[in-house]
């Protein structure tokens, strides 16, 4: 799926497991009675709140590092980037099954790199996704996502070398994954634990440079 500017307030992934639903439901009605299967069309419904992607206004802020997804903020704390080989600061975020699923990029920048893990010759605590956005100015980020086995693959809609807008959609994790951002050790984390945060919006850190 490429990067496109249209916006649909139901993500596109979400499409085919709503029609499924639907499907499922008028033929349920269809056979056993409209009245006796009403439960079932709450499924579809639940599923369009599952899926909703609502627009996100971008806040005017170039040194910070937005949340890339709504979540909750688990961990705080200073340890060794292994993608990159540099001291970072990790915020762990844990998206929820009723949480919004678009990923979007915390930042403005290009993609370095990104690594893809097998799910089956990963180790129990390995990342199935990472991805590593440097800005003009340098400074790096390194998004990790971390899913359940019987979880979809994330979905990554960028490759190697393509830019990115801070706050520009990029990706998708369905019904919730870990999510871990690695920031520069010199940044100044703007959240805290327990903290909900607005893909998009919420300023997870904020870039110090000294001029």
């Amino acid at each position: 799926m490429a990067l496109t500017n249209r916006h649909q307030l139901i993500a596109s992934e979400g499409h085919w497991f709503i029609a499924a639903a639907v499907i499922l439901a008028s033929v349920a009605s269809y056979y056993f009675g409209a009245q006796l299967m009403l439960p079932i069309w709450l499924l579809p419904a639940l599923l369009v709140f599952m899926f909703r992607d609502p627009t996100r206004k971008i806040p005017p802020k170039p040194l910070a590092v937005l949340s890339p997804v709504a979540a909750e903020v688990l961990a705080i704390e200073n340890v060794r980037d292994g993608f990159i080989d540099r001291d970072a600061k990790k915020i762990v975020l844990g998206m929820g099954v009723f949480d919004i699923y678009s990923i979007r990029s915390p930042i403005e920048g290009k993609v370095v790199h990104q690594w893809y893990v097998d799910k089956e010759t990963a180790v129990s605590d390995a990342p199935q996704f990472a991805q590593w956005i440097k800005t003009d100015e340098g400074d790096d980020v390194l998004l990790a996502i971390y899913r359940g086995r019987i979880m979809p693959r994330p979905r990554c809609y960028v490759q190697i070398g393509e830019r990115l807008g801070q706050g520009q959609r990029c990706g998708f994790m369905s019904f919730g994954a870990r999510i871990e951002v690695y920031v520069p050790i010199t940044a100044r984390i703007d959240v805290e634990v327990g903290q909900r945060l607005i893909a998009g919006e919420h300023s997870l850190a904020s870039f110090i440079h000294h001029h």
